[in-house]
């Protein structure tokens, strides 16, 4: 196998049918989907791939018909071999919801400036309005592959492959021990 291979058709499709469903918030994005030949466990864990987001100069090279703003990288030995079809649609919804748009920060004028509202920690606060580049195309970005991505992607597909389980077990039993601890 070369070492980049695009998707076929109908995992482009089962793609697409998750960003319609699941993220309606980057409906107007592109996406690539490639397997990589790469190692499944990678420091003993699943190797679950990467997002990258391409900039203005990668879509220069790119034709007009194919400015793609994502592309999901899934190792192909994970996917044949290891996943079943519900962890195939819970690892692609998993990177999906890594590719987000950028938001306009919510301002206020004060003396006559502009001020971005923060809120009482000291966070940006945004508007529903997207950010949009000089062309008026979505500005997008990539979010990390972390807590928050897992949880979202776990509210869907449930606890569907090994960290994921031990991570419900630490819960589970840092909850008894709480208990325990109340009841002593």
């Amino acid at each position: 196998m070369p070492n980049h291979v695009k998707a076929s058709p109908e995992v482009r499709q089962l793609l697409k049918t998750l960003q319609e469903s699941f993220h309606p918030h980057i409906d107007q994005a592109k996406i690539a989907l490639e397997f990589v030949d790469s190692k499944a466990y990678i420091k003993d864990r699943l190797n679950l791939g990467k997002v990258f987001k391409f900039s203005k100069a990668n879509k220069l090279w790119m034709p007009n018909e194919a400015k793609y703003d994502f592309c999901i990288s899934i190792c192909a030995d994970v996917w044949f071999s290891l996943l079943n079809e519900k962890q195939r649609r819970a690892i692609l919804d998993l990177h999906l919801t890594c590719c987000q748009v950028e938001y306009e920060p919510n301002s206020v004028v004060e003396n006559g400036k502009k001020i971005v509202v923060k809120d009482e920690f000291g966070r940006t606060e945004y508007t529903d309005k997207f950010k949009c580049d000089d062309e008026g195309c979505p500005v997008w970005k990539k979010a990390p592959l972390d807590a928050i991505a897992f949880a979202s992607n776990v509210k869907r597909f449930g606890v569907w492959y090994d960290d994921l389980m031990e991570i419900k077990q630490a819960i589970v039993d840092h909850e008894v021990s709480a208990v325990e601890a109340v009841n002593a």
